[in-house]
Order: C-alpha cells, then sequence, then structure tokens
C-alpha cells in the first residue's frame, strides 16, 4: 500500500544523503530553511522510499532534494510523489512550480510538463538547470 504523508524535515535526511550526496556529510544534506518548509514523504507500506521538501514564497513554490532509494526507483513511487506535489501547489493558490533539477534529469520533470528555463549552475559535481511549471487559473487570469 502506497501512501503520501507530511513528515518531519529530520525523516528526510537520510534518504536525501543516500540518494543525492552520499560522498558528503549527513550534515550537508540539512538546509537552513528546513524548518519552513513542507516536507513531504512516500511510504510502501511502513518504509518511507521517496521525498521531498517544498518551500512556498508568495504564489510560488520550490521543490528541493527530491529523492527516491535506489532500488525504488523506475517503478513509478517518484511520479507519484511528484503528481501529489502538484496537486498541492495547485491547491495552495501557486501558479508557478519549480525546482533545481540535475541536467541529467531534466527529461523525468519534461513529462510532467515542466519546462527548463534559461538558467543553469553547476553545484558540487553536477550541472543542473532551472525547471519551472505554471499553473493558468480557468477563469484565464
Amino acid at each position: 500500500m502506497v501512501q503520501i504523508e507530511q513528515i518531519f524535515p529530520s525523516l528526510t535526511w537520510e534518504i536525501r544523503h543516500k540518494v543525492m550526496y552520499p560522498e558528503m556529510s549527513l550534515d550537508n544534506v540539512k538546509l537552513p530553511e528546513d524548518e519552513k518548509g513542507i516536507h513531504f514523504g512516500l511510504f510502501d507500506h511502513i518504509q518511507l522510499i521517496s521525498i521531498t521538501s517544498t518551500f512556498k514564497s508568495g504564489e510560488e513554490m520550490q521543490f528541493r532534494k527530491f529523492a527516491t532509494l535506489a532500488e525504488y526507483q523506475h517503478q513509478g513511487y517518484g511520479s507519484k510523489l511528484l503528481k501529489y506535489i502538484i496537486d498541492f501547489a495547485k491547491a495552495e493558490g501557486c501558479k508557478r512550480l519549480w525546482c533545481n533539477a540535475r541536467k541529467n534529469a531534466s527529461t523525468f520533470y519534461s513529462n510532467f510538463g515542466f519546462r527548463e528555463t534559461d538558467i543553469t549552475f553547476f553545484k558540487d559535481g553536477y550541472d543542473f538547470v532551472i525547471m519551472e511549471l505554471k499553473f493558468t487559473s480557468i477563469h484565464g487570469s
């Protein structure tokens, strides 16, 4: 049984570390703004296997540190969590959802309607591109 729940920031750290930056210390995957974010975890039965952290500013929301344990990748779990985050951003009244995507993962986000911006950067040994999904209201505003 797959379930998505809001979780404490500390529950994201192990998966962030293991999946994204295993060569760094655990402290390096903690974000200074973690306490201000809303964090989500996807559980398969009782096992936490996919996480992300969201940060809202005005009518925009950024999601960060989106990660799925390696043994559960390419099975649709990350897709379920991303769909949830898209719906969450819409429900929160956001007009834009965005992320700093690793360039080698940009196709994954494109499959959900995200578009690459012109903003790219290199950090911690990876090429990134800012990707965004813009929401339009039914009334055209």
